[in-house]
Order: structure tokens, then sequence, then C-alpha cells
């Protein structure tokens, strides 16, 4: 089964990704990787990491598509992640292949700007997070724009039928929410998000 995560910066694909490594045995990879080696490597690509992540989406989409082509192809349970993902695309993927992908976005389209600062403050990466070089101001406005992303996919996800999960009211719920789009059967998932 191939499972596809995206959702805005700081929402907890990474958390989930790994969580569902550590319980299900499931091995992830994540899209900035992808994103970074295409912005160093590839740089007439033009793939640029402070870009909007949705213009990053549809540039990072045709070498992306067949990644998970492979990923299913290969027949491994695998968990791709990453914020350069439309909700609208990833449908149109589950529908066109024959195989069983499961999909969610993240976000957290209600939070409170400055609750999400220090949620985000708390749970701060390695010091190569980008987080340790900036100031609290820029945090905040990099959360903003994240919030209104999250509205977003929100409303792209209603339309598609992909599962989106606010992580911004209780973060470990909706992780665990997350966890069970993703393994729960679809009936029940639709309903509980």
């Amino acid at each position: 089964m191939l499972y596809v995560v995206g959702g805005c910066s700081r929402s907890g694909k990474s958390m989930l990704a790994e969580r569902m490594r550590s319980r299900h045995g499931i091995p992830w990879f994540t899209l900035d990787a992808l994103k970074m080696g295409l912005h160093l490597g590839a740089p007439s690509l033009e793939v640029l990491p402070a870009a909007d992540d949705l213009v990053t989406a549809d540039q990072m989409w045709p070498i992306i598509e067949p990644i998970l082509d492979h990923a299913i192809f290969d027949g491994r349970d695998y968990l791709v992640e990453g914020v350069n993902l439309r909700p609208r695309i990833v449908a149109r993927f589950i529908q066109e292949t024959d195989e069983p992908v499961r999909a969610c976005f993240l976000g957290y389209p209600e939070a409170s700007i400055e609750q999400k600062a220090l949620d985000v403050a708390h749970h701060i990466g390695p010091p190569t997070d980008w987080l340790h070089r900036t100031g609290s101001d820029n945090v905040h406005r990099y959360l903003e724009v994240s919030r209104l992303l999250s509205r977003k996919l929100r409303d792209e996800c209603a339309c598609v039928g992909i599962p989106f999960v606010d992580t911004g009211t209780d973060f470990h719920a909706g992780i665990a929410a997350a966890e069970h789009a993703l393994l729960g059967p679809l009936e029940q998932t639709l309903g509980l998000l």
C-alpha cells in the first residue's frame, strides 16, 4: 500500500510518518529531501525552497508522480510526505491507479498563531531546523501563511474527498486521527474527520 501525506509546514507530517514507521513498519520519504536535491542539484529547474508550496507542488509533480508509480510497482508498503502536494492532483493520481493508495492532508486552519508558535518552539527540530536561525516575528508570519494554506488544503480536500485532519486544536489527537485515516476502513475514516 502506498500512503501519501500532504499538508502545510509544521502540521505533523513527519511525526505521522515516523509514527507509521515505528508502529507499523512502514518506511517513509520526505519530499523536502527531493525539493532540496532539485534546488541544489538541478538549479535549471528553478525549484526554490522559499517559493510558495503550491507553486513547487506544481513544479515537482512531474518528478513525484513517477516516484509514486515506482513505489506502487515495487509492491511494498511505503509512505511519502511533504508540503509540495495538492489534494486535487493526489486525488487524480489515486483515481488513475489500479493499486491501493491512501492519502490524507494535515493542517491547522483555525489555530491560534500564538499557541502554534509555542507548540512549534516546544517541538523544534535538530540544529539544522530553520527555526534555530530566525526570529519570532518571522516564525509568526510563516505560521500565518501556513494557516492560510491549511484553509486552502482543507477546502480542496473537501471537494475531492481526501481526508483533511486538523492538528491545530489537539496535535496528538490529530496525529492519531490521521493514522486512522491512513489505516482505518475508508467508510469510517470519512465520518471521523
